[in-house]
């Protein structure tokens, strides 16, 4: 591995891994209904962030991804399983890149369900593509968002909204539910921690006290940035210019169209295909992280582009239910979680099961946390308990399966910290 980074740009790495069209339309929207509490996915993330500063110097010593900890611990076998749970939670991520292509192409005018063919087939196109010089257009496009948000806050009179932006965050976090708040900070948080997408970043830092530092920076401005999207919507929603918004997955890309398109003519459609861009491009990198992920558990010969199309279907099937974009990748992260959080633990605790009996731990995580999701397709969960049953009844499942195979009395001691 090459360790180079420093504290820095280890931070900028993991903000820039956590800045994208989830975070930033998923916010606005929840920001319509939950005031300053919209931003309760950025703050999660922070958070998160922070925890995993708390766990950086073990894994950066272990040098090795979560599945690759599974794979030394318990075998290939699982090291294949977890890469395709992960499969699970990436689903959840295209699917809220699908949601924002969507939002775009309605405002640019495109009709349903038009709109959502061609989103499904330029995200499959892009991830075909080598994305090397793309994915720097698409990061730019991703960089002007944040500047034009700034602006944005500053021209509807926002700063000082902004500067009280956490205690009215406290003060609205009681439009949640006490279950829905509890399951969407878990499912976020947690995430963070156990993310391979996060750990390649801390691995890479030049010491593990540089991994360490950068977690903490990239908590921190994570922090600051989440209250943004909240911020503006609040704003401009207190100033009456949302009044007549259809979608709440619209607000963003609307107010930031509107707010440039007021300096020149043709900047607010410029600044629509520059936020589409951004959701393709976003989309098209999950794409094919799903793909590999999917192709590491298949024998024989693969077939990328068919394996793409059928990652490319999952997302698209989680897209159209009736969720929001936060809401869509919190319920499939709880599913991951609920599957590998048991054996995580203990792998971090130094504790580690026989490979029967992690297999067996995941896998009834995996079914029973499913079952519960699925379930509440059709109803049989409410809507504000199904992500926390859903978490809760896998994870306890999952803990029963490996305290009753022995990981009290069975178990034996793994260093995950040296390679």
């Amino acid at each position: 591995m090459n360790r180079v980074l420093n504290s820095f740009q280890i931070a900028a790495l993991l903000v820039s891994a956590s800045y994208g069209i989830g975070f930033l339309f998923g916010s606005g929207e929840l920001a319509l209904t939950h005031g300053m509490a919209g931003s309760i996915y950025g703050m999660a993330t922070g958070f998160g962030m922070l925890a995993l500063a708390l766990v950086a110097q073990p894994l950066w010593r272990s040098g090795l991804s979560v599945w690759d900890l599974f794979g030394r611990a318990y075998g290939l076998q699982l090291r294949g399983l977890v890469a395709a749970l992960s499969v699970v939670w990436m689903a959840g991520v295209l699917a809220a890149q699908i949601h924002g292509g969507v939002a775009v192409a309605r405002l640019l005018g495109v009709p349903d369900p038009y709109g959502l063919f061609i989103v499904l087939s330029l995200i499959y196109v892009a991830a075909q593509m080598s994305l090397r010089i793309a994915s720097s257009v698409f990061a730019g496009c991703l960089l002007l968002s944040g500047v034009v948000l700034v602006y944005t806050l500053v021209a509807a009179d926002g700063l000082a909204l902004y500067r009280e932006a956490v205690p009215r965050f406290v003060q609205d976090l009681d439009t949640f539910s006490p279950t829905q708040l509890g399951s969407m900070s878990l499912a976020v948080g947690l995430l963070v921690i156990t993310g391979a997408d996060y750990h390649q970043f801390v691995m890479s830092g030049r010491t593990a006290r540089s991994a360490m530092v950068g977690c903490t920076m990239a908590g921190l401005a994570l922090i600051l940035i989440g209250l943004l999207p909240a911020a503006v919507v609040v704003a401009m929603q207190s100033s009456g210019a949302l009044v007549n918004m259809p979608d709440g997955k619209q607000v963003i890309p609307w107010v930031l169209s509107q707010a440039v398109g007021n300096l020149a003519w043709g900047l607010g459609a410029a600044m629509l295909v520059a936020l589409s861009l951004a959701a393709l491009g976003s989309g098209a990198a999950i794409l094919r992280a799903m793909a590999s992920a999917m192709s590491t558990t298949q024998s024989g010969v693969s077939r990328p582009r068919l394996v793409s199309a059928a990652a490319l279907i999952i997302g698209a099937a989680l897209a159209s239910r009736d969720q929001g974009i936060v809401e869509t990748m919190v319920s499939v992260n709880i599913i991951y979680l609920a599957s590998v959080g048991v054996c995580f633990i203990a792998l971090l605790s130094g504790i580690s099961l026989t490979p029967q009996r992690a297999r067996a731990t995941m896998v009834t995580g995996l079914v029973v946390s499913g079952c519960v999701y699925v379930a509440s397709w059709f109803g049989l969960f409410a809507p504000q308990a199904a992500d926390a049953s859903s978490l809760v009844a896998g994870l306890a499942v999952s803990l029963s399966v490996a305290v009753g195979f022995g990981i009290v009395g069975g178990h034996h001691r793994v260093d995950v910290t040296k390679s």
